[in-house]
């Protein structure tokens, strides 16, 4: 069992009060999708306010594929690391929290004890199963954060992930009843925010803003409204995903490309300069001291 000694206990509070706070502002919170530290100083050092970790980028990063195929061990580590890497909260994405209710205990002990501000659970069935766990067993694990976060005198924030509009893609009607009823349940068990994938018609979008009584999140990509757009609807977060590590590869291909076409790398002029990358690795380097 992880103890969580006191002094990082109030740093991890005050990352989890100011992630719920920017979360309830007015104006829409951007949580860019880091997939590696390197990745997570830059978005600090461009001036977003909170970042989150994507398990689909930090897994195929590392050669493995999305699913909570990582190690729970590896997964704790990582998130630490980035916790630590960075001044503005972390929240990592603890994809089915990594076991039942009582394994979600020790994750987020453990998530707590390295300065992790929140973390995603998501309710999606483990692959091979298919579509959404049971509501009642969704609810055990938000209770479990919650008793934990009360033994431990912790704030940590909970992002309930509902993935509705990600499963149930053969019934629109089925999917918006359990995205609003689950929203809604998990928001009343202590969910900070309801965290939405596949969702992207401003229509319900907005109902689903009205109807959860709580902050919503959407997982955004091409297809989706713009960042202004979202919040007039009423959405409180937006995250990205893998779609930072997504573009990433895509421009090692093109430099590859380019390479293996023509023997030039006339891409590298534009790209990031190896000043800017030691003056961010500095960053780390003087929050760690």
């Amino acid at each position: 069992m992880e103890k969580v000694q006191a002094a990082i206990l109030i740093v991890a509070n005050e990352k989890s009060r100011r992630l719920r706070e920017l979360v309830r502002a007015p104006q829409i919170l951007i949580m860019p999708g880091a997939y590696d530290v390197l990745s997570a100083l830059l978005f600090e050092q461009m001036g977003f306010k909170a970042i989150q970790g994507t398990s689909g980028g930090i897994a195929a990063s590392l050669g493995h594929p999305d699913g909570q195929v990582m190690s729970r061990d590896l997964f704790i580590e990582l998130s630490g690391n980035f916790a630590a890497a960075v001044s503005v909260p972390f929240n990592a994405d603890g994809e089915r929290g990594y076991g039942d209710e009582d394994r979600v205990k020790d994750t987020v002990r453990a998530l707590v004890a390295r300065g992790v501000a929140g973390m995603n659970l998501e309710d999606g069935a483990a692959k091979g199963r298919g579509g959404l766990v049971e509501l009642a067993e969704q609810l055990r694990k938000i209770a479990a954060v919650m008793e934990t976060k009360r033994e431990l005198g912790s704030e940590f924030f909970l992002n309930a992930r509902v993935d509705a509009f990600h499963v149930i893609t053969d019934d629109p009607k089925k999917a918006l009843y359990e995205a609003i009823h689950r929203g809604n349940a998990y928001a009343e068990a202590g969910g900070d925010c309801i965290f939405y994938l596949s969702l992207h018609s401003s229509q319900t979008i907005g109902r689903v803003a009205k109807e959860v009584k709580a902050p919503i999140s959407i997982l955004a990509g091409p297809q989706s409204p713009s960042v202004s757009e979202l919040q007039n609807l009423g959405v409180a977060r937006v995250s990205y995903g893998s779609g930072f590590m997504k573009a990433a590869i895509t421009g090692a291909k093109r430099l590859a490309q380019e390479i293996f076409d023509k023997g030039t790398c006339n891409l590298l002029k534009d790209g990031v300069q190896t000043p800017e990358i030691v003056a961010l690795v500095a960053r780390k380097n003087r929050l760690d001291r």
